[in-house]
């Protein structure tokens, strides 16, 4: 076979680039000390580190998602347990109030601690969290959930919703919990009722919470609800401010309490509940006694302080003050309750956070592991390669010198 003198010169020349590309190509590995730079270096290779890597990714987001889980439970840990000891206060207050030997005066004194304790609950109710978001707000976390009406009460104006965060591929963990089922929706010592206003009034109508005073009377009533309306001025003469009582399941007038005038301040008794309106109605306005097995901690703070306020030593308030006063009890230790069970539930949470916490970690040292074996130089066996390499470049180097020297015009 006849080889030309260009063909010696090609295959010399393309076994020399060969070897120093393979050579350059290890030693860019050992000073690298990354063995896959491209996919061309190994497919199979590249393509389970690019899997192990989203792996890590996501791995890290979850981490970062159970941080914040972590902070968040843990403060809602620590502002119930306050709000515990709030509870717990309230409750000795109400213990101390029913001493019969106390004076209309000394009721009042221990009516305004209950007011501060209100206020105190009520800024807890509105704790924000690290990132300014109310944490007992639902899925309103932009506005605070409990806001106070212009006759003191306090209404929730948030959601029922429950915040959940992904802290593994299958794991999702409650980040907090509304104020709603917390402090609103607390099961009721006995039968009892919450006021309000309606959304259609156009006057400045207000109305106390009000309180049971017969309970025999009110145990017929309920279920049924409360109507009152506010009727033209000219319904009356001489014309005045008026309103009419009617049931709400048929609208019937109760009896006595149709066109009656208004006295702003005056109590009000029906169906064996008093309450106080206030304000400027307007004709056509509306105030609606609901009844309700549940009543909110703000509305029994309330109601207690309005009682320890406003009840005389007369033994008709007398009987009311200590039904009152018992069923604050009742509704404090329902409180406490609800209180009680969410920070087991909140004990729970952290523990799956924990948990998965450190399943997370030790399967992030497995995944960086199996990286670096498929990803990092073996530089033992690498310069060892290079060595070789080197050695094959330089014998092409001299194997190329010598044929390319081999010539007939050196013969002649």
């Amino acid at each position: 076979m006849r080889v030309s003198t260009l063909q010696i010169h090609k295959s010399g020349l393309a076994n020399m680039l060969n070897n120093q590309k393979d050579l350059t190509k290890t030693q860019q590995q050992v000073s690298s000390g990354v063995r896959v730079n491209t996919a061309a270096d190994d497919p199979i290779a590249a393509a389970r580190m690019l899997q192990i890597q989203q792996q890590l990714a996501l791995a890290e987001q979850y981490e970062n998602n159970m941080i914040a889980a972590n902070n968040r439970l843990e403060m809602e840990e620590g502002t119930l347990s306050t709000v515990t000891d709030y509870y717990d206060r309230l409750r000795q207050l109400t213990v101390n109030a029913g001493n019969g030997t106390l004076t209309q005066e000394d009721r009042q004194a221990i009516g305004a601690e209950v007011e501060q304790i209100q206020q105190a609950l009520v800024e807890l109710f509105n704790s924000r969290d690290a990132s300014g978001d109310y944490i007992f707000a639902g899925y309103q976390g932009g506005s605070a959930p409990f806001q106070q009406l212009p006759n003191g009460r306090y209404e929730y104006v948030g959601d029922e919703g429950q915040r959940f965060v992904a802290i593994g591929d299958t794991t999702n963990v409650a980040t907090g919990d509304n104020g709603f089922d917390l402090f609103v929706n607390i099961p009721a010592s006995s039968e009892t009722f919450t006021t309000r206003t309606s959304e259609l009034n156009t006057g400045s109508t207000q109305v106390s919470a009000g309180f049971v005073i017969d309970e025999e009377a009110y145990a017929d009533f309920y279920p049924d609800d409360i109507i009152i309306t506010f009727n033209p001025e000219s319904a009356v003469d001489p014309a005045g401010i008026n309103y009419t009582v009617r049931q709400a399941s048929d609208g019937k007038v109760i009896s006595g309490y149709s066109n009656q005038l208004y006295n702003e301040g005056q109590e009000i008794q029906i169906a064996g509940v008093t309450l106080k309106i206030s304000g400027d109605p307007a004709p056509g306005d509306q105030v609606l006694v609901e009844s309700t097995p549940k009543q909110s901690i703000t509305d029994t703070v309330y109601r207690l302080q309005e009682a320890l306020n406003d009840l005389t030593n007369s033994p008709e308030d007398s009987e009311t003050l200590g039904k009152l006063l018992d069923d604050t009890l009742a509704n404090l230790d329902s409180a406490l309750a609800v209180v009680s069970r969410t920070q087991s539930n909140i004990g729970a949470r952290l523990n799956v956070v924990s948990n998965t916490e450190s399943l997370t970690a030790d399967m992030k040292l497995v995944n960086q592991d199996v990286l670096s074996q498929l990803r990092d130089t073996d530089l033992a066996e690498a310069v060892s390669r290079m060595s070789l390499q080197t050695t094959l470049l330089e014998a092409a180097q001299q194997s190329y010198t010598t044929i390319s020297n081999l010539s007939l015009f050196n013969k002649l």
